[in-house]
């Protein structure tokens, strides 16, 4: 069941990771479309990662108190992955029909107010938190490469992926204020 949410994470991340960069370059007004359909299909692919990490998560659990240790209260990092996957699912609910709809064929915008860029910049920051502190064991679990090897070199790209989609975000609220 690992191995299956492993590749389930990889490929929501490359889904999730070209729908915010399709979505941003539409922000700042170069783009046309945020990859709509690709992004329904990475949220199929997140309802059946949420299945497998609530199982996971739950196994784990059972095992602690079967075992009578109390190991898990003190680790940091499993609750917060938890954590942030909870705010990524929270936030998610905020992002879906956020910017507009279709009505007789015409696409609406909606206003874009302070409390949504909030939101949004919260959502990217919660996405990115996940992936930092995650991408450790994902690599592990691919066995791709070692971890140390290239640690910067992946956070030096999910850093910039980082800050160009919370600047689009940024850039469009500041369009709002100004039209």
């Amino acid at each position: 069941m690992r191995k299956l949410n492993t590749i389930l994470s990889v490929l929501m991340l490359l889904i999730f990771m070209i729908h915010g960069i399709m979505g941003s370059f539409m922000l700042v007004g170069v783009g046309s479309s945020a990859g709509k359909v690709l992004a329904w299909i990475g949220v199929a692919i997140l309802v059946v990662h949420i299945a497998i990490g609530i199982l996971l998560t739950v196994r784990s659990l059972r095992t602690a108190k079967q075992a009578g240790q109390k190991y898990l209260k003190q680790n940091n990092i499993f609750w917060a992955r938890r954590a942030s996957g909870l705010a990524i699912l929270i936030l998610l609910f905020f992002h879906i029909g956020l910017f507009g709809k279709v009505q007789n064929g015409t696409y609406i915008l909606f206003p874009f107010t302070t409390v949504k860029m909030v939101t949004q910049l919260l959502f990217v920051a919660a996405f990115f938190v996940h992936v930092f502190i995650n991408i450790r064991p994902l690599l592990v679990s691919l066995g791709i490469i070692s971890y140390n090897e290239r640690r910067n070199d992946i956070y030096l790209i999910l850093s910039v992926l980082l800050l160009f989609i919370a600047g689009a975000v940024i850039l469009y609220y500041i369009g709002w204020q100004y039209l």
